[in-house]
């Protein structure tokens, strides 16, 4: 588990540091177009040049106080490549599961089984007009899957995927993986990158791993739920947070491996600044001295007041991590 993260803060770093070194560019370097221009020169749509930079098969570069843009160089490489915005456009197809059957000449039920069972992760989700949970994969993955695993296409599923997509749904957690990898990689500093693994395990277990309330504070500032993408109009914030949410041991302990270095990293970069009254306390004034006490200074205004978050460490309820790695389950949805 530390290794995946490891691997990911390594491609966000290296994104980072291509970002860097484009935005620092002497005058004569690399050109860079705005999203919205860089759409127009490719002739995207609003929806699908979206995705397709989420996806990271358009790169960007920026990010922190500065807006992403594409380079020229990008343009050129997109339109260059084998079969064009066409081929683009191939590559990032969405389609739902009854579509993604028909794509591979397989009956509804038993995609919905191997999606059940983790055999192919999803890209987004919505709500639709019937209030019912959509999934949706890439047209390009479902076919190299079913290029890599033509057995599990015909004939009885074997025990392990039929016990697997009888039990828990992985979909969630299929999609929460492939959106945090993302979003770690387009992350500017660690900050952004603790940001992201705060929101995989949501505030009951961020407040358990982090204890400092200004810490907290500043990755709320930067995500409080993961961004779903695409949810609908029909998709309530409770769902958003079911579904944006870790609920696997296993999704949990990496999360807290990742943040834990994140935060790590943050820390020695540019640590939260914080009020004298945030210091240690300093020793009783005896009753023989004079003088009136100081006033303790108040938090700044981005620290929120309300709640447990400015609670002194002794008296801060203590929750344990084993039972809420035990604990934690989602309602799974059909």
């Amino acid at each position: 588990m530390a290794g995946r993260a490891r691997r990911a803060t390594e491609v966000a770093g290296a994104r980072r540091t291509r970002a860097a070194g484009l935005r620092g560019a002497a005058p004569g370097g690399p050109r860079t177009l705005t999203l919205n221009r860089a759409r127009e020169e490719l002739g995207l749509e609003f929806p699908d040049f979206e995705l397709a930079v989420q996806l990271g098969e358009i790169v960007t570069v920026g990010g922190g106080t500065d807006r992403p843009r594409v380079t020229e160089e990008e343009i050129a490489r997109l339109r260059d490549t084998g079969g064009g915005t066409q081929a683009l456009l191939a590559r990032i197809r969405l389609v739902n599961t009854t579509e993604g059957a028909e794509f591979l000449g397989i009956s509804r039920d038993r995609l919905l089984r191997l999606t059940r069972a983790g055999c192919v992760r999803p890209v987004r989700w919505y709500v639709n007009r019937y209030r019912a949970l959509v999934w949706l994969y890439l047209a390009c993955e479902l076919r190299d899957f079913a290029a890599d695993s033509p057995a599990l296409l015909a004939g009885r599923l074997p025990a392990a995927v039929r016990e697997s997509a009888d039990g828990e749904d992985c979909r969630p957690r299929g999609w929460r993986s492939r959106r945090v990898a993302q979003l770690a990689r387009d992350a500017w500093d660690p900050w952004e990158e603790a940001a992201v693994w705060a929101a995989l395990l949501g505030p009951e277990m961020t407040e358990s791993a982090v204890p400092d309330p200004y810490e907290r504070s500043r990755l709320r500032g930067i995500h409080q739920v993961l961004p779903p993408g695409r949810p609908g109009p029909l998709a309530d914030a409770a769902l958003i947070g079911r579904l944006a949410t870790a609920d696997h041991p296993d999704e949990i302990a990496l999360g807290l491996v990742a943040l834990a270095d994140a935060l790590g990293r943050a820390r020695d970069r540019d640590p939260v600044p914080r009020p004298a009254s945030a210091a240690p306390a300093a020793p009783p004034v005896r009753a023989a001295q004079s003088g009136p006490v100081p006033a303790p200074v108040d938090p700044p205004a981005h620290v929120s007041t309300s709640g447990p978050a400015l609670w002194l460490a002794e008296d801060r309820p203590r929750r344990s991590l084993r039972r809420l790695l035990r604990g934690r389950r989602q309602v799974t949805d059909g």
